[in-house]
């Protein structure tokens, strides 16, 4: 994967302490602290969508029969015939 350079400002109390991580071993530089940071981020707000997306999903199910119930009903119907 092609890598870019980019450029930001960060805070230097943060930069302060992500060179402690590297400095205690966590990390072999500040950029992969850096991007393991920014990777758990995206996996952070990913996991947040398709919290939200299940919610939806289940608030627009809740007046649906249960599957187990609906399993149940097959099997009497099954058993009457």
């Amino acid at each position: 994967m092609a890598r870019v350079q980019v450029n930001l400002k960060i805070d230097e109390r943060i930069v302060k302490e992500v060179e402690g991580l590297v400095e205690k071993g966590y990390f072999s530089s500040k950029t992969e602290a850096f991007l393991k940071a920014l990777q758990l981020l995206i996996k952070f707000y990913k996991a947040e969508e398709l919290r939200r997306r299940l919610n939806e999903i289940r608030e627009s199910t809740v007046e649906a029969p249960s599957l187990t119930e609906m399993v149940i009903a097959s099997h009497e119907e099954e058993d009457e015939n």
